[in-house]
């Protein structure tokens, strides 16, 4: 689902087949920051939740779309597997 006031509201909708789980997956195509970010590495432990990564790393759980920004290669932001390897920004 995609809220009227996301950053992505207007973005073109794009449908991938997830071939873990047979099924697609539907999302927003996103358009990267043409800017560069310097990044370090963070593990994602079971239990972890992407605006919970951002408050504990950024300082703010609504910061969220920033690390998704710099890891393109993630596609639902609310389903990283424990193990998952994801860049975090610098401030």
């Amino acid at each position: 689902m995609i809220y009227q006031d996301s950053r992505y509201a207007d973005g073109p909708l794009l449908k991938a087949y997830n071939a873990r789980t047979g099924n697609y997956i539907q999302s927003v195509y996103r358009q990267w920051p043409t800017y560069q970010v310097q990044t370090y590495w963070y593990e994602v432990v079971d239990g972890d939740r992407i605006e919970h990564i951002a408050a504990m790393k950024l300082g703010n759980p609504e910061m969220w779309w920033q690390i998704m920004d710099v890891n393109p290669e993630i596609i639902n932001p609310f389903e990283i597997a424990p193990g998952t390897q994801i860049r975090i920004p610098i401030e």
